[in-house]
């Protein structure tokens, strides 16, 4: 028997990652849960204030002969890897019905862009007769259930993501920035933000104390297993699994903006004024046609804040990003992730009409590069042999 399970909210700023909690669950489970490729990692609206660390919560598709059992050992699993003492709020959804998954979609826009109140869930999947597993005060039951709402019909990408055994947790990433650069090289366009070549920066891996190693995201599963073979580094690894997610697609913007607080999409408007601010932020005033809004590029955006620098009164653009909340010394405010130019005020050269984002070290997980405009990927892919593995990697030691 097949069914869907979705979960998040299972991390803390400690440590520990819902991604890594899907691992364990394929590789400690099997074969009485055996979970099927690939593992969906949903990205959500990444302007939500109470939001994990990257907002992303985990969809399994597993097979089981028995339903119980399985809810009873996935639920044992998300207990024991959930950092409930680090402040985690874990929800875990447990669908017997796949063809129930439709019903998920329209949540799964909703919290894309916008807020979801978690009564509205819970009422959702009670009326629906959905088994459910809150930790905490539950507030993952939000992102657990939006995330059995995104397939492959959506474009979407992969991402090849490694895990660190225990004893290393916490520790430096060993990781040979040179064969980072080699690999981003050999595998562009077909994998992006490996490396920060402005600021010489690795990208794949994080800094923090969590069980990720390194994550190499690409437009196909074969793409992603064969690039992360590419890297060399001096780490002894638990395992890795490949995710099909939304990440890169811009999924988040897609439609026009209501002006509300933490809401994700796009406005178009003329610029009435363009100032500098204090640590170099960029504020850019727009005539839309609610009225003047402020949009702002940050400095850490690197290039989006260079481009927003550059326009003048009269330009026409269409901004992207989400509503920050007002505060008793600033108004709403939209935090630009990028801006298209749509039209010149004034000719010069400085700017051409086009997309601008901002640099790939500041990009949002949800931000699509501009190497991916015009090659989104929808439908299943074929599967690969390598897609996870539980055993130690050996490893490549630098030379």
């Amino acid at each position: 028997m097949r069914f869907l399970v979705g979960i998040d909210d299972t991390d803390s700023s400690r440590g520990y990652c819902t991604t890594y909690l899907a691992y364990r669950i394929a590789c400690d489970l099997s074969p009485a849960v055996r979970v099927l490729p690939y593992p969906r990692l949903v990205r959500l609206n990444p302007n939500i204030p109470f939001k994990t660390r990257g907002n992303a919560a985990v969809y399994l598709r597993v097979e089981a002969d028995d339903p119980d059992l399985a809810f009873e050992r996935i639920s044992a699993k998300v207990t024991e890897l959930s950092d409930v003492d680090g402040g985690a709020n874990s929800g875990m959804v447990f669908l017997h019905d796949p063809s129930l998954a439709e019903k998920f979609k329209p949540m799964y826009l909703q919290a894309l862009s916008g807020v979801v109140s978690p009564h509205t869930i819970r009422r959702f999947l009670k009326d629906n007769g959905v088994k459910t597993l809150e930790l905490g005060n539950g507030m993952g039951l939000v992102g657990a259930a939006s995330s059995l709402g995104f397939d492959e019909g959506f474009d979407h990408t992969y991402e090849l993501i490694a895990y660190r055994k225990q004893e290393f947790w916490g520790t430096r990433r060993m990781i040979d920035s040179a064969s980072v650069k080699e690999m981003d090289s050999a595998t562009f366009p077909h994998t992006f933000n490996n490396y920060d070549h402005q600021k010489r920066k690795v990208l794949v891996a994080p800094h923090g104390p969590d069980p990720v190693f390194a994550g190499v995201r690409g437009d196909a599963p074969d793409t992603v297993v064969n690039a992360f073979a590419m890297l060399r580094h001096e780490e002894p690894l638990q395992g890795h699994m490949v995710y099909v997610t939304n990440q890169h697609t811009d999924a988040h913007v897609q439609n026009e903006l209501e002006w509300k607080v933490y809401s994700s999409g796009w406005l178009d408007g003329t610029v009435e004024g363009v100032d500098t601010g204090v640590g170099g932020h960029v504020y850019v005033k727009l005539g839309c046609s609610g009225g003047s809004r402020m949009v702002a590029a940050y400095e850490p955006t690197g290039d989006l804040r260079r481009a927003a620098k550059l326009l003048v009164q009269g330009d026409r653009i269409r901004a992207f990003g989400g509503v920050r909340r007002a505060t008793s010394l600033h108004p709403a405010i939209l935090n630009m992730e990028k801006f298209e130019l749509l039209s010149l005020g004034s000719k010069r050269d400085s700017l051409v009409k086009g997309v601008y984002i901002s640099s790939p070290r500041a990009n949002r997980h949800l931000t699509k590069p501009l190497i991916r405009c015009g090659h989104e990927v929808y439908g299943e892919r074929e599967y690969v042999d390598r897609w996870v593995a539980s055993e130690a990697i050996r490893a490549k030691v630098r030379r």
